[in-house]
């Protein structure tokens, strides 16, 4: 297990904000990022009234959620390379996630303003896949060389500022910011299913710079951004990488198309142990329906300069079918192919099958529960404890408060 888990550390911390890349929901969410602060949860509700109106005439929220899961398995001990509930056949405290925002004003704004958010899981096991090279990493190698089980992570950290002026309106974000591509997502009460894709696992999560978005009209939308790297916060032997994106997304249609790049040296780090991959990715969503969907999220990643590989690529191929059942039930199944041509990310070559089929329930409105079955094939390498094949049933249970 601490061969997986230091393998991960290597290329992640050298190595995922909003459900979909710009700030959207995508069809495969149970709810929208920007929606949560409109409810007052636990925290908020324990504060004195004046400190409420005193936050909300900031335009500021503080609240959370705790996400615990346990997962049945085939694997005896652990499951990676899959994840984020590596552990088998045990329980997880995931992630402690404590939130304070200030939003921007966007509707029927003529001035400028200004806003921040602070993610911080505080602790949690997700931490060890999503820390940045440079912030608090001394963490992965302080259980005798491996990491501790649960640990800290300031996972997001952005300054804001939108200027509705300028076409139909720009954001820019300043400091550690979830990267921009991608349908899943870092923080837990997004995302359909219990687990994560390799697709997602397997691919940079944070950068540290700045990105704008602007909003060219109704149905166009692009982004650009440089940041440090991939998952980097500050080191000397990291490179600057450049973020691109256009979206069209209709606001009354039934289909949209993303595509995103984050490109820069693309050359692995021989004396840093450090890698620099570029990234493109596509994600297409259709609404069948008010009650079907259908996404697609299509990654290739590439580096050079790997040790005893050259030009180390992989390709993911991730398709989601979600159906409403009611307002508080959805199911989703999620088909996956990600081909690890030389094991450069998971640590083991093959392609990879992943079968998942879940449920999204909200309890109540503070509470939602998401149970999953799995089946995940690797055609060549045996990584799952000495196996091809790894069954799971997981569930997990996240609390905001």
């Amino acid at each position: 297990m601490v061969e997986y888990l230091l393998i991960i550390s290597s290329f992640m911390a050298g190595q995922a904000e909003l459900p979909a890349p710009s700030g959207d929901p995508s069809v495969v969410a149970t709810s929208e990022p920007e929606a949560e602060a409109t409810d007052d949860w636990l925290l908020m509700k324990s504060l004195l009234q004046t400190q409420r109106d005193w936050l909300r005439d900031k335009r500021m929220q503080i609240y959370g959620w705790t996400e615990a899961s346990f997962t049945a398995s085939s694997a005896a001990n652990s499951q990676l390379p899959m994840g984020f509930n590596y552990r088998a056949n045990d329980f997880l405290l995931q992630q402690n996630w404590l939130r304070l925002e200030r939003s921007v004003v966007t509707e029927a704004a003529t001035d400028p303003s200004f806003g921040f958010l602070a993610d911080v899981i505080l602790p949690g096991s997700d931490y060890r896949f999503t820390l940045s090279r440079g912030l608090l990493d001394h963490q992965l190698t302080d259980d005798a060389g491996g990491p501790e089980r649960y640990g800290i992570d300031p996972v997001q950290f952005y300054a804001q500022f939108y200027f509705p002026s300028l076409a139909q309106g720009l954001d820019v974000k300043v400091g550690r910011i979830f990267c921009q591509y991608g349908v899943e997502t870092i923080h837990a009460p997004p995302n359909a299913v219990a687990s994560h894709s390799y697709t997602f696992i397997y691919n940079p999560f944070t950068h540290t710079g700045a990105i704008g978005t602007l909003q060219l009209t109704e149905d166009w939308s692009t982004q650009a951004g440089i940041v440090m790297g991939p998952d980097v916060f500050i080191d000397p032997a990291a490179s600057p990488y450049g973020m691109f994106s256009v979206k069209w997304a209709p606001p009354e249609g039934n289909d949209s198309v993303l595509i995103n790049a984050m490109l820069g040296s693309g050359q692995f780090d021989v004396a840093e142990q450090f890698n620099n991959p570029n990234i493109i990715d596509l994600i297409y969503t259709h609404a069948f329906n008010s009650e079907l969907s259908f996404t697609l999220d299509a990654l290739y990643g590439y580096q050079t300069d790997v040790p005893g590989v050259g030009i180390a690529t992989w390709f993911g191929v991730v398709n989601y079918l979600t159906y409403k059942f009611c307002d508080d039930v959805s199911g989703t199944t999620r088909l996956e192919f990600f081909d690890d041509i030389d094991g450069n990310r998971t640590g083991a070559k093959g392609l990879y099958t992943a079968l998942t089929a879940g449920f999204n329930w909200q309890m109540q409105k503070a509470i939602i529960l998401r149970p999953e079955v799995r089946y995940d094939n690797n055609n060549k390498s045996q990584p799952f404890e000495g196996s091809h094949d790894l069954f799971t049933a997981a569930a997990d249970v996240i609390v905001r408060w």
